[in-house]
C-alpha cells in the first residue's frame, strides 16, 4: 500500500538518492523504481479505459520527471493496469498522508466522482470520466507533498489537478443529468383523459456470497437472469458491476475479494450474451459495508454484488 512508502524523512532521503542518481546516469535505466513498464502499451478497451490509461502514463511521466519515483511507479503501474482492461480505482484516502482539510474536500470530491460514475458516466461521457479520475488522483497525490511539505498548498500542481478534477466532473455530471432527462421525456405519455405514471427505471440486482467466497450460489444465478432479461426488455446494454466484502479480515485482501466477486458476475453476464465491453467492474472492499459492523465482524448482507443497469 502507499501508506507504508509515505514516511516523510525516509521519502526526502531516498528522493535526493534518486536526483543524483537521475543527474549522473540520465540515460540509464531506473534500477529501483517501474516508471516504464505503462508506457507505449497498446490501450484496446472501452473508451474509459483508453482514457485512463492515457492520463495516467503523462501523469506517471510529470511525476518521473520532477523526481518523485514513487508516484512515478505507482501511475505507471496504473496506466499499465487500464492497458491490460482490468478495474482501476482511485486512490483511497487512507492511502496518502493528507492535512485534515485536505482530506475532508478530498473525500466529498470521491463521493460525488462515484456517484457520477454510478449513474453511467463513464459510459455517457468516457473521456471526461476518464479526466476526472486522473485528475483526482493528481490532486490527491499533490495534497500529500503539501502535508509532507515538499511544495505549498498553493502550487500549481495543486490547483491545476483540482481545477481539471472540477471541470470534468461537471461535464460527467451534465451527460448522466441530460441522459436521465432524454428517459424520462421519451417515457412521458401521450395527453390522455386519464394521467398515467411514467415506467421508473430498473432497479439494481443484488446477489450475496458464502463467506470468504467468491463462487456464484444458484441463488445468485438466477438474479443474474433476471437483469439481463430486464435490460434485454428495456434495450438496456450497459451494466455497472461493483463487489463488496465483510469486515472479516484483513482490509487489502477484502478489496480483492470484492474484485473477485464482481469479476464473477462479470464472467456470468458474458456467457450470457452480454458484452464484454458494455460492463464496467468496480471492488470497493469494505469500504461500504451494508450493515456497519466493527472490523472483523463478519457479516452476510455485506458479502455482496450490485448489478445497476445504466
Amino acid at each position: 500500500m502507499l501508506r507504508g512508502l509515505r514516511d516523510m524523512k525516509a521519502k526526502g532521503l531516498i528522493f535526493g538518492a534518486v536526483a543524483m542518481m537521475a543527474l549522473a546516469s540520465a540515460a540509464q535505466a531506473d534500477p529501483i523504481f517501474d516508471k516504464s513498464s505503462g508506457l507505449d502499451l497498446e490501450a484496446n478497451g472501452i473508451a474509459f479505459m483508453n482514457g485512463l490509461y492515457s492520463g495516467y502514463v503523462d501523469l506517471s511521466k510529470a511525476r518521473s520527471a520532477a523526481y518523485d519515483p514513487f508516484d512515478g511507479e505507482h501511475f505507471n503501474h496504473k496506466a499499465r493496469t487500464a492497458a491490460r482492461r482490468a478495474p482501476v480505482d482511485p486512490d483511497w484516502i487512507a492511502d496518502r498522508e493528507l492535512l485534515e482539510a485536505d482530506a475532508a474536500e478530498l473525500s466529498a470530491a470521491l463521493d460525488r466522482m462515484r456517484t457520477a460514475f454510478d449513474r453511467g458516466g463513464r459510459s455517457l461521457a468516457p473521456a471526461d470520466a476518464a479526466t476526472a479520475q486522473v485528475s483526482y488522483d493528481c490532486w490527491i497525490e499533490a495534497a500529500e507533498r503539501v502535508k509532507i511539505g515538499t511544495i505549498s498548498a498553493g502550487n500549481n500542481d495543486v490547483t491545476d489537478c483540482k481545477a481539471a478534477f472540477a471541470d470534468a466532473i461537471a461535464k460527467v455530471e451534465a451527460a448522466a443529468n441530460l441522459k436521465l432527462t432524454e428517459l424520462a421525456r421519451k417515457a412521458a405519455p401521450a395527453p390522455a383523459p386519464a394521467p398515467q405514471m411514467a415506467a421508473a427505471a430498473p432497479k439494481p440486482f443484488m446477489m450475496h456470497f458464502e463467506f470468504d467466497s467468491d463462487a456464484l450460489t444458484a441463488a445468485a444465478q438466477n438474479i443474474i437472469d433476471e437483469a439481463v432479461a430486464t435490460a434485454e426488455k428495456h434495450g438496456i446494454v450497459d451494466y455497472s458491476v461493483t463487489g463488496h466484502a465483510d469486515r472479516a479480515g484483513p482490509e487489502a485482501y477484502n478489496l480483492d475479494l470484492s474484485l473477485r466477486r464482481a469479476n464473477a458476475v462479470r464472467d456470468a453476464l458474458i456467457q450470457r450474451g452480454v458484452k464484454a465491453s458494455g460492463i464496467s467492474v468496480a471492488g470497493r472492499g469494505e469500504a461500504e459495508p451494508a450493515v456497519p459492523t466493527a472490523d472483523g465482524v463478519p457479516e452476510a448482507a455485506n458479502r455482496r454484488v450490485e448489478i445497476i443497469l445504466l
